[in-house]
């Protein structure tokens, strides 16, 4: 039987919204961590003089709004095994300093793959925040593989 033959049921279950406020300083950590060194990630008076309310999260900074409400646990996943094997995102407006974004996860697929030490489970999850009207603010995609030892 196949490892995720249990949680296909899980398959379409979103998390409840929650709400993530985007900080100043929570963008400057970020740039920096990845080595982004654009000015609007760190200098407000010249995000606003850019045309910006406020600094500006860097392109993968959606990432940093990832919180995953229990669904590892749901999916009896282990932290310590977990890998990203891909993720994307789309933008429809950039994420700024002030922000209030409501996070919601949906697994959209489960599947695993046969390796000779174990089993590969795939869990594809997709992320939309929306801001505090319901206007979309991203969307992402993430697969992470966790290796089941047989």
């Amino acid at each position: 039987m196949a490892v995720t033959a249990p949680y296909k049921q899980l398959i379409g279950r979103s998390t409840d919204p929650v709400m993530m406020e985007v900080e100043k300083g929570q963008i400057r950590r970020f740039a920096a961590a990845i080595g982004e060194d654009g000015a609007i990630h760190y200098d407000e008076a010249l995000a606003k003089e850019a045309g910006f309310t406020s600094l500006v999260g860097p392109p993968t900074f959606a990432s940093a709004l990832h919180t995953t409400a229990g669904l590892y646990d749901e999916l009896g996943l282990d932290d310590s095994n977990i890998m990203h094997a891909e993720e994307e995102y789309e933008y429809f407006r950039p994420i700024v300093a002030g922000d209030e974004i409501n996070v919601t996860h949906a697994i959209a697929d489960i599947y695993d793959k046969q390796t000779p030490t174990g089993s590969l489970v795939f869990v594809v999850i997709e992320t939309r925040g929306n801001d505090t009207k319901g206007r979309p603010v991203f969307k992402g995609r993430r697969v992470l593989v966790e290796l089941k030892r047989d």
